[in-house]
């Protein structure tokens, strides 16, 4: 699955289960290093691990399998793919028609259940240019603390949350002015 950010590849950093061993749906499964976050990983099944794709070191392409998890019902379930629930924003436009506006940068679906995360640190200001994957917050949730980075080239011209808020996934960030 996409994990945002621009993050194509991850590198498997521990494995915490191992062939043969049984797991429940949530179980943590293995630990996965980007650029933008350490993560662990947990199994979407309960079952048996019939299969590790890769050795801790390995770099891990987005969408690939990393484990097998046998549910009973078949030789092997369908794989868990390099997914970590590392918050990734996602841009969402707030104003209509091409050109310029003011862009709402939202905090985007994260996965595993994660509702909110907490505002850790902003790296911008009102008033401060950005350029596109510029940092722009840091946020945590209980998988992981990440740095948010900017979609758009522009003028920050609102902050929604304060450092230590409970940000909702869905709501508004920040809002940039983008060139006309």
């Amino acid at each position: 699955a996409d994990i945002g950010e621009g993050i194509a590849e991850v590198t498997l950093t521990e494995w915490f289960v191992k062939e043969g061993d049984m797991v429940k749906e949530m179980d943590n499964v293995c630990a996965v290093e980007s650029d933008k976050a350490s993560v662990e990983l947990t199994s979407p099944y309960a079952g048996k691990v019939v299969k590790l794709y890769h050795k801790v070191s390995d770099t891990v392409k987005v969408g690939s399998p990393l484990v097998d998890i046998s549910d009973g019902s078949a030789p092997a379930a369908a794989p868990v793919s390099s997914a970590p629930v590392a918050p990734a924003a996602a841009p969402a436009a707030a104003a209509a028609g091409g050109g310029g506006g003011v862009q709402a940068f939202k905090l985007a679906d994260i996965g595993e259940g994660i509702a909110e995360v907490q505002l850790t640190e902003w790296f911008v200001k009102e008033g401060d240019m950005v350029k596109e994957m510029d940092n722009i917050c840091s946020v945590e949730s209980d998988k992981a603390s990440v740095e948010l980075t900017s979609p758009y080239t522009g003028k920050v011209v609102k902050i929604h949350h304060k450092v230590s808020s409970t940000v909702k996934v869905g709501s508004v960030l920040v809002e940039i002015q983008t060139a006309s």
